[in-house]
């Protein structure tokens, strides 16, 4: 049997959910100021301008980068972080997924949110559902991933 023939919005879904799995290890090792669309394009095989066409502006990518991150915890192997919500061990596997990237991620989305009020607004908006999901308190579920994050950092820098 013949596959329909993709169309433009189906190819371009694809290509944006490609940038959006690629930029995470840019991000997560260089923030939002230090990444360049350059880097994030030649990951990707893309031309820079066609990246600003699917996303608009850095900031923007960014955000939905983050977006992207955070989906990943809302839609674990099992099918949903829900299933089984109270073990901190999934949403640690889950954040310690490609080495540890969406843990740098968030660490850098953190910094990013102390000049920038989107991205802020982003990870207040999307920690509570996450932390409602997991049937934590909020400060309960931004320490643990500080600590996830911020321990798996501190070794990668010491080399331990």
């Amino acid at each position: 049997m013949d596959s329909p023939a993709r169309g433009p919005r189906t190819a371009s879904a694809e290509r944006r959910r490609q940038v959006l799995e690629r930029a995470v290890g840019e991000f997560a090792r260089c923030g939002l100021k230090g990444t360049t669309t350059e880097a994030i394009a030649a990951r990707c095989g893309f031309s820079q301008p066609y990246l600003f066409r699917l996303f608009g502006s850095k900031g923007a990518l960014f955000l939905a980068v983050l977006e992207h991150g955070f989906d990943l915890l809302d839609v674990g192997e099992g099918g949903s972080l829900r299933a089984d919500a109270g073990a901190p061990s999934n949403r640690l596997r889950l954040m310690r997924r490609h080495d540890g990237e969406l843990a740098k991620l968030f660490l850098q989305g953190c910094a990013a949110a102390c000049d920038d009020e989107e991205v802020a607004a982003l990870l207040r908006r999307r920690l509570r559902r996450l932390a409602t999901q997991c049937g934590r308190s909020d400060e309960d579920l931004v320490t643990e991933i500080l600590r996830t994050a911020g321990g798996r950092a501190l070794r990668e820098a010491w080399g331990v």
